[in-house]
């Protein structure tokens, strides 16, 4: 199956995981406006978390992002056998987070550099994250259909999944991480000018 048409394929399950990713994007954003104590102290958890890693060289924090967003891309695919709970959770806490984040950072920099910030690479490193999840979905559904006694395929499925993963979101989100450490912060520096 050619890359386009296996895409076509998981449309049920992108737009499934989209949506939640959009809705949890919201909650966090709406949680976060409620109550602005609570995302930022997050923030500063998160700064104190993953602030050393500034102080690392740009290739070593090209390769960090790269690591990062590849295995926990593979793990939402890979764990989605268990009937498609772990790719659910993973979208809805990244969603949630990043709508936390988005609002403390909005509030302290403007909407221009939140754009700034998350545009230029997350225009391909998220789609990537959420086609890895909507195969994990795909997969845990079919999982679903074998328990039931449905005749599938579930090692074909995977398979084929994983090859995708390997030939199409790997090497994206590769180019993602690259932009992340090199474009991105040009952009957002321009911004607060």
């Amino acid at each position: 199956m050619k890359n386009f048409e296996y895409i076509y394929s998981l449309r049920k399950y992108i737009f499934i995981i989209t949506g939640l990713f959009i809705f949890s994007l919201m909650i966090g954003f709406l949680a976060s406006v409620k109550n602005p104590a609570l995302s930022e102290n997050y923030l500063e958890m998160f700064k104190q978390s993953f602030g050393w890693i500034k102080a690392l060289p740009p290739l070593a924090i090209m390769l960090l992002i790269f690591l990062n967003n590849a295995f926990k891309s593979l793990l939402a695919l890979v764990l989605g056998v268990g009937l498609g709970i772990i790719p659910l959770f993973f979208v809805a806490g990244n969603g949630i987070v990043i709508g936390m984040l988005s609002d403390v950072v909005l509030r302290q920099k403007g909407v221009l550099f939140v754009l700034a910030a998350l545009v230029p690479h997350g225009i391909i490193e998220v789609p990537m994250i959420l086609i890895s999840s909507g195969i994990g979905l795909r997969l845990g559904y079919v999982m679903y259909l074998s328990i039931r006694g449905a005749k599938t395929d579930i090692k074909q499925e995977f398979m084929q999944g994983i090859m995708f993963y390997i030939k199409v979101v790997m090497p994206l989100i590769f180019v993602a991480a690259v932009i992340e450490t090199f474009v991105t912060p040009l952009i957002a520096s321009l911004v607060m000018v």
